[in-house]
């Protein structure tokens, strides 16, 4: 709760001098400001309970002889390689938070939306929000996925079916990840281009939290073989598709 606390007064005076941030922005902002709280408190409380230990173990050292205080000088560079896996964990969580720094700008109003409008492909903008929060797997969840750039349309469940095409290849990707060694859950971004019916383009890996190349390869590799059944009308359509994987993304 402190480090809640802390990370929230250290918001306040940017919020208050920045222009205010779109209804879907501040969401994104606050998930990744609590992921972040979450992931700090839960490494503060391991190191208060690594540094707790410490504290017995030299306690019993002191205090003792022969095997028993050799014994307690083992548990101690045990919890010492702890406390190290504990500040590599904190070092991750800063990597993967990615909280916007909102700064002055002009905010255009768009109208209120209509109501009777498709909700996964608003007319009245240029970002159209096709899926978020939705689980491809067991291990691959979409954070959130839009067409974020673009003058094509195309009904959202096109893109949905597309994506669900080529579930296996990414979670081969990820199976190979974790046989390297690696059980961090983290995201990336999955960006594509729509221009007619078969295999996108211009695919690619963006604001990835991963550290190894040979997975953001793979990843990019599946995203080559999504292939949808008709084309947009109007132009192409780029979509970004943000993706977390980690043990438990369906739920």
């Amino acid at each position: 709760m402190r480090i809640t606390l802390v990370l929230l007064a250290l918001l306040v005076p940017a919020a208050a001098s920045a222009q205010e941030l779109t209804d879907s922005e501040r969401t994104r902002a606050l998930s990744s400001v609590r992921s972040f709280a979450d992931c700090l408190e839960r490494q503060q409380t391991e190191m208060a309970r690594v540094e707790r230990l410490i504290r017995e173990s030299e306690a019993q050292r002191d205090r003792s002889t022969g095997r028993v205080r050799q014994d307690a000088e083992a548990a101690i560079e045990a919890l010492i390689a702890r406390a190290a896996a504990a500040q590599r964990a904190t070092r991750d969580c800063v990597r993967a938070a990615e909280i916007p720094s909102p700064g002055t700008r002009v905010v255009e109003r768009a109208p209120p939306p209509d109501p009777a409008a498709e909700s996964v492909a608003q007319q009245g903008g240029t970002v159209r929000t096709v899926e978020e929060d939705a689980a491809l797997t067991s291990n691959i969840r979409v954070l959130r996925a839009e067409q974020v750039d673009g003058q094509g349309q195309l009904d959202a469940s096109v893109i949905r079916a597309a994506v669900r095409g080529v579930t296996a290849r990414l979670e081969r990707c990820y199976d190979q990840y974790l046989e390297r060694g690696s059980l961090q859950a983290q995201q990336l971004n999955l960006v594509f281009t729509v221009r007619g019916a078969g295999r996108a383009s211009r695919v690619a890996v963006e604001r990835s939290g991963f550290e190894d190349s040979r997975f953001e390869r793979c990843v990019r590799s599946a995203g080559g073989a999504i292939r949808v059944s008709r084309g947009p009308s109007g132009g192409e359509a780029i979509y970004s598709y943000t993706l977390r994987f980690g043990r438990g993304a369906r739920r």
